[in-house]
C-alpha cells in the first residue's frame, strides 16, 4: 500500500481544512495509506475514518495579517518552538517514509511555515527514494501578489514539486486567471474537479426543511447579512415565509439574542446547521457567502443560490467566485455594497426563477476521488519510468 504524507496547516480560517480532510478520505477510499499531519488547533467533529492523523504542536495566528505565530493559548511561538516543531515534523516524515508528499497551499500560501516546510522538502528531495511531491490548492487564489512572491513560488515549484493539484474545474475558471506565474509550471498543473461533500443519505429533521436558508460564518460581516434577512422576508414575493437564518457558531450571545428578539413570524433563528450539505437538499434557495466549501455544498445539492461574497481586507477570492457563478447563471451574486432588505429579497426571487431554467455548464464535482486517481496515475508513471 502506497503511503501519503499530507501536511495541512490552518492559521486563521478553517475552510481549507474541510477540503483537505475530504481529499484525505477520498485517497483512503482508493486504497492509499494516509498520514494527515495536522499543524493547527484541533477542531471537533471531523471524520478521520481510514486516516492516520498526526498532531504537531498547534500554531495559529492572531489575525488575517498572519504577522505573528502564536501557541493555542495566545503566547508567542518562539524560535525555539519552531526548531522543536521542525524536528518533530522531520522525524515523523522519516518514520513514515512516504511515497507521496502533499503540502496544502504551499508554496502559494503558508509562507509563515517555511521554517519547517523548506527543511521537509529538502529532506524529501535528498531521500534515497524521493517521493512524488504535490501541492494542493483551491481553484481561485489570492490575486495581485507581489512579483517577489510570485518568483519565489515559481522557484520552489521548479526545485521541489512534481505536480500542482488544482481543486477546481477548468470549465468554470482556469487557475492562471488568479495565480500569477503559472506559465512557468503549466505542465505540472492537474485539475481534480471541485471537492464537494460525499453523498450523505442521513435523514434531515423536518425542522430544517425550508424555502430560504441563510447561513453565515462568525463576525461582523456575517451579522450584517443575518440582520438584513430579518427584514428581507417581507419583501420576497415568492417566499414570504418559511425561512431559517443561521447566526453562526461564533456569534456572541448578545447578537444571537438580538436576532431572536427581532425574528418575524414565519422565520426561525438557529445558531448553526448540523450536516449542512444534507440540509441543502431540503432547501429551495440558499443565501450565503461564496467560500469554496459553501459553494461546494450548493453545487452538490442543486438548490438555487444567492451569494454575498466576503470582501474584507485584501480578499478577492469570494468576489471572483460569486461573479463567475452569476455569469454562468448557477447563482445570483448580491453586490457587497448593495445589501438592503429589498435587494436581498429581489436576489432570492431572481435565483428561484432562474433556477428553473436548464443549465448548460456541467461541472466535475468528484474532486476528492479524482485526486486519488491522479496520485495513483502519477505513481504508476514513475514505476513505469514514463516521467
Amino acid at each position: 500500500m502506497k503511503k501519503v504524507f499530507f501536511y495541512v496547516q490552518h492559521l486563521w480560517g478553517v475552510g481549507h481544512v474541510y477540503r483537505a480532510t475530504r481529499i484525505a478520505r477520498g485517497m483512503a477510499r482508493a486504497g492509499l495509506e494516509i498520514h494527515l499531519v495536522w499543524g493547527g488547533t484541533r477542531i471537533p467533529g471531523f471524520d478521520f475514518s481510514g486516516i492516520n492523523v498526526h498532531y504537531l504542536t498547534p500554531v495559529r495566528t492572531s489575525d488575517a495579517s498572519f504577522s505573528q505565530l502564536l501557541h493555542a493559548d495566545g503566547s508567542i511561538f518562539t524560535d525555539e518552538d519552531k526548531i522543536e516543531r521542525r524536528d518533530a515534523l522531520l522525524a515523523l516524515y522519516e518514520h513514515t517514509s512516504p511515497d507521496v508528499l502533499i503540502t496544502e497551499a504551499f508554496p502559494f500560501g503558508r509562507r509563515q511555515m517555511r521554517f519547517e516546510l523548506l527543511p521537509l522538502l529538502e529532506k524529501a528531495k535528498a531521500s534515497s527514494k524521493p517521493p512524488l511531491v504535490a501541492a494542493s490548492i483551491r481553484d481561485i487564489m489570492q490575486e495581485d501578489r507581489k512579483d517577489k512572491r510570485v518568483r519565489e513560488s515559481s522557484e520552489l515549484v521548479e526545485s521541489y514539486f512534481d505536480i500542482i493539484l488544482v481543486h477546481g474545474d477548468e470549465n468554470l475558471i482556469q487557475i492562471g486567471d488568479t495565480l500569477q506565474g503559472v506559465s512557468e509550471f503549466e505542465t505540472k498543473i492537474r485539475y481534480t474537479g471541485l471537492v464537494v461533500p460525499e453523498t450523505n443519505h442521513a435523514e434531515v429533521s423536518e425542522d430544517f426543511h425550508c424555502n430560504v436558508l441563510v447561513t453565515v460564518g462568525g463576525g461582523a460581516f456575517g451579522q450584517k447579512l443575518t440582520r438584513t434577512a430579518l427584514e428581507a422576508m417581507a419583501f420576497s414575493t415568492i417566499y414570504p415565509d418559511n425561512w431559517i437564518v443561521s447566526a453562526g457558531s461564533e456569534v456572541s450571545e448578545v447578537d444571537f439574542e438580538y436576532l431572536e428578539n427581532k425574528c418575524p413570524e414565519g422565520m426561525k433563528i438557529v445558531r448553526f446547521i448540523p450536516n449542512l450539505s444534507s440540509v441543502m437538499n431540503h432547501v429551495d434557495v440558499s443565501v450565503s457567502h461564496a467560500g469554496y466549501n459553501t459553494v461546494g455544498d450548493i453545487l452538490k445539492s442543486g438548490c438555487a443560490s444567492v451569494l454575498y461574497p466576503y470582501t474584507g481586507g485584501r480578499e478577492t477570492e469570494q468576489l471572483r467566485r460569486a461573479g463567475i457563478m452569476d455569469r454562468h447563471k448557477i447563482a445570483v451574486m448580491l453586490d457587497p455594497d448593495d445589501l438592503t432588505p429589498q435587494s436581498l429579497a429581489n436576489a432570492i426571487d431572481k435565483a428561484a426563477k432562474q433556477h428553473k431554467a436548464n443549465r448548460e455548464l456541467v461541472l466535475q464535482l468528484d474532486g476528492a476521488n479524482r485526486t486519488a486517481e491522479i496520485i495513483q496515475d502519477e505513481i504508476g508513471r514513475r514505476l513505469d519510468g514514463t516521467c
